[in-house]
């Protein structure tokens, strides 16, 4: 080991040794590690190196300064030489080089005649030391590597073993028919799957030649390919030939032979794998199969259907392509399982196939329950009515799974007249807009392709896709409606709504995306953001004492945690919860929906507004005034627009309406247009008002306070 750097800067007496100034000892030390350091790589810091060398430096002065030379001490500097690395060519000489140089100066006279002996002693232990370090270095290097050789050359006996038994498993359990030849074709080994290639046994194969089993018009070139082979013009023979089988018969396989190579080289023995074509063939077949039907039904799938229409449209005669999806298939996989569900739309497949029978058609499932057909019209083919009519009729037949009789009925889009400049996945989509028409209508109807409704309806669900981006950007804000007291013009409060400012398409009419986003998860968060945003701005434009009506939808008026969210937008915001009215359809109260009633009532007992929306006098909404803690109801817009006339309707809704305040209920009408309209309905017991009367050309106000500044609608009368 080295000795650690002198401390305390303690000099040793001048003339007990050479260099006896630690400052001197420093500048040789640092030539010391700059010189060797030129010499070979040393795997630490210039400053360790010095330091390092410092302290050998150290010794070997202690060792020339001794009334008899320390050789051991020197033998040992040499050796730690070794440790630090310093074993480049010439990093000995060196280091001899700078240490000579340095301890021939004697520190005074008297000394000076019995150094130059001491230091060559030393430097010669030096050497000796090192030269050792290196040999015992060297030797356990080689003991290392020759024990690592010994453990190499048992673990590859090993794995060579494990190779062989692996490489004879893959010969005999091989699909491929392989084959070890001599020079002549002569079989030297051969696996089963060969035997039944060539249609011989085991005992027929071994006596015989590869060249003999092809048929004569191919063993010439079979021949002259592997005489190739041999020659080394090429490094692997790949043919397909015809191998005659034990009755005669013609067999045509892909073959493939390459020379086997050996410790010296080429062994003049060949390997060859033959595959049977016809095996391959009917893999591919099946995979092909497999790639473009479904597995469930059989049927084509959507890729071979598009390919198939694409086909189609070129061809001269018309088409007709129909998208149909299944009615109620649901409640068969709910109700009584996935197994019954499957067999239903197997049986679906199997009477959708039948019924087109007769005409040039290509029948495809393409997802869950829905289907297409494209039909090539011939003079014979019915029009579309009767198609879809006969094949109703097919599917209506009971099916028994389980002792239990199922029907199956289907809503169609049809696409007429097929269009060759549209591509297939455009007219596709087109039949399925027209499908999706159809269900709107209800189950078992069926819808052509209007190019104008579907446009819309295309554009409706692109906006609805949309939306995600629409509101992370602020396209989505809100819209301010004044609720107005139609007995003064009073504005007491506001109705926030969803509002859509498009890039392109300017504030886009809610109705054209409100009921596609219902059915999306966005729909719910989007609630609750209207409601607290509108809330906080409320209270921030000075409107604590006016009242916020928010219409919802069933889909966020049914999701359970509503109760819980708008609990913490009152704590926030520190108004009064009566304040706060939020509008609930009257027509998803009276579904089947329990949980949207149940929210209602939590909602009421904290304090807000419940309103009925769409309220239209009928026997079930009259009862949700009874069941349900109701603090308004809103008219239905139809009833609303049929102000003044002289009808049974008119007469029962002011009925109602004196019945509803009897109740202590405030009666809303909302879409008013005109000054007479809202006199009409005050005389009739309407208390509050809405709709353009209110808000002018402008439309809905994005600023509250600006609503809240208004105080009063203005006048209406002559309007």
């Amino acid at each position: 080991m080295t000795r650690p750097l002198p401390s305390g800067g303690q000099e040793r007496p001048a003339g007990t040794r050479p260099l006896p100034s630690q400052r001197e000892r420093v500048k040789v030390a640092r030539k010391w590690a700059y010189l060797v350091s030129l010499t070979t790589y040393i795997p630490l810091s210039h400053d360790e190196i010095e330091r390092e060398l410092l302290g050998l430096l150290d010794r070997l002065l202690d060792a020339v300064s001794g009334d008899q030379p320390a050789i051991e001490s020197a033998a040992e500097v040499g050796a730690e030489l070794v440790r630090l690395h310093c074993v480049g060519k010439t990093s000995l000489q060196c280091t001899v080089d700078v240490l000579a140089s340095a301890m021939l100066t004697p520190a005074d006279s008297s000394s000076a005649g019995r150094l130059p002996e001491r230091v060559a002693r030393l430097l010669g232990a030096l050497a000796s030391g090192y030269v050792e370090a290196i040999r015992s270095t060297t030797v356990e290097q080689q003991d290392a590597s020759n024990e690592a050789l010994f453990n190499a050359v048992r673990k590859s006996q090993r794995e060579l073993q494990a190779s062989e038994a692996q490489l004879d498993e893959i010969f005999v359990s091989s699909p491929s028919g392989i084959a070890v030849t001599g020079p002549d074709g002569q079989f030297i080994r051969t696996n089963p799957a060969l035997h039944r290639i060539l249609d011989r046994t085991a005992g027929e194969v071994a006596s015989g030649n590869l060249f003999e089993f092809a048929h004569e018009t191919d063993r010439r070139i079979l021949r002259d390919g592997y005489r190739d082979l041999r020659e080394g013009r090429f490094d692997r023979l790949r043919s397909r030939p015809h191998f005659v089988t034990k009755d005669g018969d013609l067999s045509q396989v892909t073959l493939t032979a390459s020379l086997l190579r050996g410790a010296h080289g080429r062994t003049g023995h060949y390997v060859t794998i033959v595959a049977d074509d016809a095996e391959l063939a009917l893999l591919q077949n099946q995979l092909r199969h497999q790639l473009l039907h479904d597995m469930l039904t059989g049927l084509p799938n959507r890729q071979f259907f598009s390919t198939h229409l694409e086909h189609v449209l070129h061809l001269p005669n018309p088409a007709t392509l129909y998208h149909l999806q299944l009615d109620g298939l649901s409640l068969v996989t709910d109700g009584l399982g996935r197994k019954a569900g499957d067999t239903l739309l197997r049986t679906v497949a199997d009477r959708l196939s039948s019924a087109v029978a007769g005409e040039n058609a290509m029948v495809a499932r393409f997802e869950s329950d829905k289907f297409g057909i494209l039909i090539e019209n011939t003079a014979t083919t019915p029009d579309a009515a009767t198609t879809i009519e006969r094949i109703n009729e097919t599917l209506a037949e009971p099916v028994y799974v389980g002792g239990k009789g199922l029907a199956a009925m289907a809503t169609f889009g049809v696409a007429e007249s097929l269009s060759r400049d549209v591509e297939p996945a455009e007219l596709l989509r087109s039949a399925d807009l027209a499908m999706r028409r159809a269900r709107s209508k209800g189950p078992g109807r069926w819808e052509r392709y209007d190019p104008v409704w579907d446009a819309h309806a295309g554009e409706a669900i692109g906006l609805v896709a949309a939306m995600p981006g629409a509101w992370e950007n602020g396209e989505l804000g809100i819209g301010y409606e004044p609720l107005v007291r139609l007995a003064d013009g009073t504005i007491i409060g506001a109705e926030a709504r969803l509002r859509w400012e498009h890039p392109e398409l300017g504030v886009v009419p809610r109705e054209r995306y409100l009921e596609l986003a219902e059915r999306t998860a966005l729909i719910g968060p989007l609630g609750a953001w209207l409601i607290e945003r509108a809330w906080t701005e409320k209270a921030a434009g000075g409107g604590v004492d006016l009242s916020l009506l928010v219409p919802l939808t069933p889909n966020q008026l049914a999701d359970p945690g509503l109760p819980g969210k708008i609990q913490g937008i009152l704590d926030s915001a520190g108004q009064a919860a009566g304040r706060m009215w939020l509008g609930l359809p009257a027509g998803a109260l009276l579904g089947s929906r329990h949980e949207i009633a149940d929210n209602a009532r939590v909602l009421a007992d904290l304090g807000i507004g419940i309103v009925l929306d769409d309220f239209g006098a009928t026997p079930g909404e009259l009862v949700l005034l009874e069941d349900l803690p109701v603090h308004a109801v809103r008219l239905d817009s139809r009833l609303v627009w049929r102000a003044a006339e002289d009808s049974i309707v008119i007469a029962a809704t002011r009925n109602m309406i004196a019945l509803v305040r009897q109740a202590g209920l405030t009666v809303l009408a909302g879409d008013l247009e005109t000054g007479a309209q809202a006199r009409w309905w005050q005389r009739a017991g309407v208390d509050l008002g809405m709709g353009p009367l209110f808000t002018g050309d402008a439309g809905s106000a994005t600023d509250l306070e600006s609503l809240i500044r208004g105080e009063r609608a203005g006048p209406f009368r002559g309007r």
